[in-house]
């Protein structure tokens, strides 16, 4: 691969990046999620932008399973409910799984309590969403959920502004 399409492909999986935590802080701006993850750094551009959209941005440290430390960025309006996950995660090593973080996670980022069951049950089970819906969303929707297609609505709308503030960041000197 020449090192002109290595660069360009890290352009575009930068900007998704920066345009994918610009959503999640939409979407938390907007009280949709009480709480975003993002599980990689962002530029200081796009770290301001979050800040500038009334989120407080906290740094939770988490240990991978083959022991290496992992930062992850918590984005949130409310300070006590930050608080309280970094307290239940900070220093904690990453377990996937596992029925209790799967319900806590489920509360801190507002996935609704039915999808995390089904996805207990069974990790695998589609939902009735077409793929453009599911493709929005940051949970495993559950087959036949009456309150994931509720969300939806939101998370275009989200979607939509996140784009144009990624946009409009971009096109600042």
């Amino acid at each position: 691969m020449s090192v002109m399409r290595k660069s360009l492909e890290h352009l575009l999986d930068s900007n998704k990046l920066e345009e994918d935590a610009i959503y999640l802080g939409v979407l938390t701006a907007m009280g949709v999620k009480p709480l975003s993850r993002l599980e990689y750094a962002v530029a200081p551009d796009v770290l301001s932008l979050l800040q500038d959209l009334r989120l407080r941005v906290v740094s939770v440290r988490r240990v991978a399973q083959d022991g290496s430390e992992v930062i992850h960025w918590i984005l949130g309006r409310d300070s006590g409910l930050i608080d309280q996950y970094k307290s239940d995660f900070d220093g904690t090593p990453i377990r996937e799984g596992i029925p209790a973080v799967i319900r806590a996670e489920a509360r801190y980022f507002g996935f609704p309590a039915c999808c995390a069951e089904a996805y207990i049950r069974d990790p695998l089970a589609l939902s009735t969403l077409t793929p453009e819906e599911q493709g929005l969303l940051f949970h495993r929707a559950c087959p036949g959920c009456k309150e994931t297609p509720k969300l939806i609505p939101l998370y275009r709308s989200a979607l939509r502004e996140a784009k144009r503030l990624h946009k409009e960041l971009r096109l600042l000197p």
